[in-house]
């Protein structure tokens, strides 16, 4: 959730999303996203700012900074490139990854000596995968709001884990958007489930893994067929954890000069 994306918007870049995200623990601000993603007629680019921090940051903490880079094709965000910089008290983490598809052609990552109760990364797990910024730009129905798009399993690769999201469809919902009106939401149930490259002992991915009622908002980009997240809440005996957009727009960019 402190993620950071940011990239270099591509020429031919026609609609941009951007929203302002505040992240809340027992309705307590604990952090700071910003999101602004770029689609061009068959490419994307992302680019955000974050950081957790507070006495209830006990689950997640950190800053960092990520940048992806990618094709549409068929509708659907397809990456090519990911990068990350993370930093979490005195750890910092630099993750590079380059996609073929759905495949992981390149990876590197540095980080400090892995912890022994890690769950080791296979090879299988580095096919059929996508980026955990990507994934959350979904493909959206002749109807938006349509219950299919919530219907599919998310296999995400991040450089140093592999989980998968099973979301399936929840309701909609009016969530507060452009100029202060009431935007139609579409709302997913999530299940998360651990794969590999995880702590065994992590709390934070007990926290997640234990069948809690997680769900996601999503909204269509205006001049798109792409909905993105506007609200991810997580719920909790302490508190619910919440990442809410307060904003978020859609501009339309003139088309490149010829």
């Amino acid at each position: 959730m402190a993620l950071v994306l940011a990239g270099t918007a591509p020429a031919s870049a026609q609609v941009r999303f951007e929203a302002q995200y505040t992240l809340s623990m027992a309705g307590l601000a604990i952090g700071k996203l910003t999101w602004q993603t770029r689609f061009g007629t068959s490419d994307y680019t992302t680019l955000a700012q974050g950081r957790v921090a507070g006495v209830l940051s006990l689950l997640v903490s950190g800053e960092g900074t990520v940048s992806v880079t990618g094709q549409i094709k068929d509708g659907r965000p397809q990456p090519m490139s990911f990068a990350a910089m993370v930093v979490r008290e005195d750890e910092k983490v630099s993750v590079q990854i380059g996609f073929d598809g759905s495949r992981v052609r390149d990876l590197r990552v540095d980080e400090p000596p892995l912890e022994d109760d890690r769950v080791p990364i296979t090879e299988a797990h580095k096919f059929g995968v996508i980026d955990p910024l990507s994934a959350f730009l979904i493909p959206g129905a002749s109807d938006p709001t349509a219950r299919e798009g919530c219907e599919r399993t998310i296999a995400m690769f991040d450089g140093r884990r592999r989980y998968d999201l099973a979301l399936a469809f929840k309701r909609t919902d009016i969530i507060k958007g452009e100029g202060g009106s009431g935007r139609m939401a579409l709302v997913c149930s999530i299940k998360f489930t651990p794969i590999s490259g995880h702590r065994a002992s992590s709390q934070f991915v007990k926290f997640l893994a234990e069948g809690r009622d997680i769900e996601v908002w999503f909204v269509p980009v205006t001049g798109t067929r792409i909905l993105a997240p506007v609200r991810l809440s997580v719920a909790s005996l302490i508190g619910n954890m919440v990442l809410q957009a307060n904003a978020f727009e859609t501009t339309a960019l003139a088309a490149p000069a010829r």
